[in-house]
């Protein structure tokens, strides 16, 4: 818990600094730590949902009257979650292809607007990656409306409203939170949503868990 606090903690630090837009070695050196830390916690949480996943499929088996149900849904919150995973690996995947990934600081300290930007408006894959957003929310909310936790972490993880600056003004998400980031800063942000949809679908399994049948 201590860990996901410091992590939290120099996340906020960080990107109010990158926001200042002051931005150097140590801060990128910075940034690459928190990716790194974040992908440990990511990688705890997919071993955790395996497990519940086990915990689930062995009780559907030994009890069907009472799971069935239960492993139908897992299956199908784990599809949409594995769906918006592949998207988010996509973003990064094409941020890999422009910088690398062997450390490179300079190359970490390039923006990466071209990538999800065409001038002012989302290019194709910054449009893609806001449907796989959109499409999660909408295909996953019929079933997260029944465990409250689940829903609100995915609501607070996911939202794309637009986001109001602080000069007062309207900003949509997409640039906000991708536009004028140094490569570094845009994959910590995609490495922690991935470990928020792990967050949920592990949130969502355990509550399934305790009510099988709703």
């Amino acid at each position: 818990m201590k860990k996901h606090l410091y992590i939290l903690f120099s996340i906020a630090l960080l990107f109010t600094i990158t926001a200042c837009n002051f931005f150097n070695n140590k801060t990128t050196e910075a940034f690459d730590a928190i990716e790194l830390n974040v992908e440990a916690a990511s990688l705890d949480k997919s071993e955790e949902i395996e497990s519940l996943m086990k915990t689930i499929t062995d009780s559907a088996m030994a009890n069907p009257a009472v799971y069935a149900s239960a492993f139908n849904h897992m299956n199908e919150f784990h599809t949409k979650s594995e769906r918006l995973l592949t998207e988010l690996q996509h973003v990064r995947g094409l941020i890999n292809d422009q910088v690398g990934e062997s450390g490179d600081f300079e190359k970490m300290d390039e923006d990466t607007d071209q990538l999800l930007f065409n001038g002012d408006q989302p290019s194709e894959n910054g449009a893609r990656f806001i449907k796989a957003i959109k499409d999660y929310n909408l295909t996953a909310s019929d079933q997260l409306f029944f465990f409250p936790d689940a829903e609100k972490m995915a609501q607070k993880a996911f939202t794309i409203e637009d986001v109001t600056n602080r000069d007062g003004e309207n900003v949509e998400w997409l640039t906000y939170n991708f536009k004028g980031f140094p490569a570094i800063a845009s994959k910590t942000k995609i490495a922690m949503m991935e470990n928020d949809v792990k967050k949920v679908e592990s949130t969502f399994l355990k509550a399934l868990i305790e009510k099988p049948q709703f």
